[in-house]
This record gives structure tokens, C-alpha cells and sequence, in this order.
């Protein structure tokens, strides 16, 4: 073969890998693109349990008539919750009561302002953590937060201690006395 006849093949071998080698971008359309959003909803959960230990009531019939329960809260709340607690005995929802219908009413203090239980009648009520130690405040049949918190509690919960305490007069009429009260978690908004 000649020299040109080589040229000219050469030629025709580059022309041809040429036009192979064009970009892809002047053969096939844009890529398509489509966008997916990601969602995950976690629903508040909130419990509170007593504490109550081998019975459902705090017993006060010991020496000092005092007596406590530990109520744990848990919440995955981001704002956190708020305890409640009301009196809520079916006869008289804020005093201790007999058989016969003698009472033992509530204190008149509250949380903010606790007052000291009375020697000249018989008075109980409740007490947080931090409180001084012989004053109480009294239930009403109103729910009253005694505790607010701000964020979420962890799966081990928060913990309040409420102690209940009563003074008894001379001549309160003898027998067993009975209240109730009711404890309520509820989660603070979120917005």
C-alpha cells in the first residue's frame, strides 16, 4: 500500500472514532427527577403511675400522721407536662370522712402559700419536696398543678414525692377516715 492510501484510511478510522465519541449530551434527553418527602410521626405518650407500694392508700394513722407517695410521670412530650391533683372522694371531695359523717377538712393554704396545720381543728393536706416541713396546702375539688415541667421526662420518668400529712384535735370523734385524691398528667402544647 502507498503512503496516501494509509492517510486516507487513517483518516477515515479518526472521522469514524470522531463521531463515535460525541458527548452523550447531544444524543439523550435530561435526566428526570422527582423528589420523595419522609415523614415519621411519634404520637405523645404520657403515663403516670403511684407508687402505692403493698396498698392503694397512704396511711396516716401513724405517729406524726404523715405519709407519702411517689408518683412517676413519663412523657416524650417536647414541652413537657403538667401534675394535677384534686380532691375527689365521693362524699365530700376535699375532707377525710368517718363512717358516721365526721370530716376532717382540707387546710386552707396552697401550694404557693402553705399554711401550717391547725391544733384547734383537724386539718390535712399535702406538701412537695421543698416545701417547709410543716406546712401543707389543701385539696380542692379543682384540679391544681403542682408540678410543670419543660421537656420530655426519658423512658425512666420523673419522679414527685407528695407527702400527706393531718393534725387532730382533742375530742375528734373516733374511727376510720377516708379521702381520695386524684392525680393528672397532661402534656403542655406544642406549638
Amino acid at each position: 500500500m502507498s503512503k496516501t492510501t494509509n492517510a486516507l484510511i487513517a483518516l477515515g478510522v479518526v472521522a469514524g472514532l470522531g463521531a463515535a465519541v460525541l458527548p452523550l449530551s447531544s444524543y439523550a434527553a435530561d435526566p428526570a427527577t422527582d423528589k420523595v418527602g419522609v415523614t415519621l410521626t411519634i404520637e405523645d405518650e404520657l403515663t403516670i403511675e403511684a407508687d402505692k407500694s403493698t396498698t392503694d392508700k397512704v396511711d396516716l394513722s401513724g405517729t406524726g400522721h404523715t405519709g407519702a407517695v411517689t408518683l412517676t410521670v413519663v412523657t416524650n412530650n417536647q414541652k413537657g407536662y403538667n401534675l394535677g391533683i384534686m380532691g375527689s372522694a365521693a362524699t365530700n371531695p376535699t375532707s377525710l370522712t368517718s363512717d358516721l359523717g365526721d370530716q376532717i377538712t382540707a387546710v386552707a393554704g396552697t401550694l404557693a402559700s402553705p399554711a401550717a396545720l391547725s391544733t384547734a381543728t383537724s386539718e390535712w393536706g399535702y406538701r412537695l419536696a421543698g416545701t417547709e416541713a410543716n406546712k401543707y396546702a389543701g385539696v380542692t375539688g379543682d384540679n391544681a398543678v403542682i408540678k410543670t415541667t419543660d421537656a420530655p421526662t426519658g423512658t425512666s420518668g420523673d419522679e414527685t414525692i407528695v407527702t400527706f400529712g393531718a393534725s387532730i384535735k382533742d375530742g375528734q370523734p373516733a374511727g376510720t377516715y377516708n379521702g381520695e385524691v386524684t392525680f393528672t398528667a397532661t402534656n403542655n402544647a406544642n406549638a
